[in-house]
């Protein structure tokens, strides 16, 4: 009896690991081109393909000319443009009471398609100057040298600025002379760069590299840049993805 019930805690035990396991990852349902994976900074990067499992705290990349599309296990999609390079920070992570997801773009562009999320579930992607919350969106962000480029397709995206800290100021691990007491600065007026804005549906947003707003926009649907390869890839793959609206 006791050797049975020891085999049924081993049992559920292997069950709930391998739920955390698919939980919490991706995999690469379509490729055009080339695309790299690393499971940290310092590591080196191997050759991605098809039906390779991505996972929390993972980084991708593709080379130029190429397209890579990242299923997600809550039936969210990812895309990397050529030349893109995400960290997949945490994927489906239990935090509290809540389940995180939370990508960053290191650089170039990704197309989001996110699927419709609960109170439960925050999904959130992030790049240099802003951090986006993501609710039941199709969305594309760039980012590059002179800031993010957040554009929305269906339904919202709530956008924050990431204040950049002045040029002056010390990093955290270079040593400093710690001031005496002094008194506490009182109630002051919020600074250009600290900022919150929902970008609404057929909307553009650009911010520069110091996390200011540069301007808002319609988006133009007849541009040759909505006319792209990269986009019309996006939308031909949106006709397949899973996510509901």
């Amino acid at each position: 009896m006791k050797r049975k019930m020891i085999l049924f805690a081993i049992i559920v035990l292997m069950i709930a690991f391998a739920g955390a396991q698919e939980l919490g990852r991706g995999v690469i349902t379509a490729l055009e081109g080339e695309a790299e994976k690393r499971q940290a900074p310092e590591a080196d990067w191997l050759e991605a393909a098809l039906e390779m499992d991505i996972y929390s705290r993972e980084m991708v990349r593709t080379l130029p000319e190429s397209f890579a599309e990242i299923s997600l296990s809550r039936g969210s999609v990812i895309r990397l443009a050529p030349k893109t390079t995400v960290n997949m920070n945490k994927l489906y992570e239990e935090a509290e009471d809540k389940i995180v997801t939370n990508i960053e773009v290191a650089e170039g562009e990704i197309w989001g398609n996110v699927n419709k999320t609960g109170e439960d579930e925050l999904f959130s992607v992030d790049s240099t100057a802003v951090s986006s919350s993501i609710i039941g969106t199709i969305f594309r962000i760039d980012t590059g040298d002179d800031g993010t480029l957040i554009k929305v397709y269906r339904g919202n995206v709530e956008v924050s600025g990431k204040p950049s800290p002045p040029k002056d100021a010390p990093a955290d691990d270079e040593p400093r002379e710690i001031q005496g007491p002094t008194e506490v600065e009182g109630p002051k007026e919020v600074t250009l760069e600290e900022w919150t804005i929902i970008v609404r549906e057929m909307m553009e947003l650009k911010v520069d590299a110091q996390g200011r707003i540069v301007r808002m926009d319609a988006i133009k649907p007849m541009s040759a840049e909505e006319q792209s390869a990269w986009v019309k890839w996006n939308q031909e793959r949106d006709l397949k993805s899973p996510a509901k609206h």
